[in-house]
This record gives C-alpha cells, sequence and structure tokens, in this order.
C-alpha cells in the first residue's frame, strides 16, 4: 500500500481546509491506479482529501488526493482500522434502541 498514492507529501492547498474532529475523522476508501487504499479524511478542501492510513510495515503516510478518488465508508467496511479510534462515536446508540 505504500506506493499506491505516489509520493506527494502533505502540503497547504488552495483553498480554505476543514479538519476532522480529533479521533472521530470519518473512514473513506480511495481509488488508485493500482487498487485501493482505506484510511481516515484528516482534512479536506472542494477538491482534495488530505488521506491517513497505517501501512502493512506500521508505517504512516499522510498524503493529499484528489477528491474525486475518495468515498466515505463505515468503520466496519474499512480494511484499516485505528488502534486509537473512539469506537463509541462510530456506534452512537439510536434514541429508539434506549
Amino acid at each position: 500500500m505504500t506506493s499506491l498514492l505516489g509520493t506527494r507529501m502533505p502540503s497547504a492547498p488552495a483553498g480554505p481546509v476543514t479538519h476532522a474532529h480529533y479521533r472521530r475523522e470519518p473512514y473513506v476508501r480511495c481509488r488508485t491506479g493500482n487498487g485501493t487504499v482505506d484510511g481516515k479524511a484528516v482534512a479536506w478542501t472542494r477538491t482534495e482529501v488530505l488521506l491517513h492510513w497505517i501501512d502493512d510495515d506500521g508505517q504512516a503516510h499522510n498524503r493529499w488526493t484528489p477528491a474525486s478518488t475518495v468515498r466515505r465508508i463505515a468503520r466496519d467496511d474499512s480494511a484499516w482500522r485505528d488502534p486509537y479510534d473512539d469506537f463509541r462515536f462510530y456506534y452512537q446508540s439510536s434514541p429508539a434502541a434506549a
């Protein structure tokens, strides 16, 4: 997974950047030329998403990628899960179940 998104390192993109709440970043799947990468969207603009994931070797990655290649997915659908999740955020109980 390391080279799937190329080598573009995080840098300030053009336009205003929105950041997700700490430990509540949405899970996303990014399409690449070689497959897909599951990770978290830690920041975004109208045209780009800062994708965070950890590869099979335990190396953390942060890459800006075009927003058109990214879609939100459920935590349970992700091939990678952040070990530091506030997992209760992703499994909020519905008021009807209480």
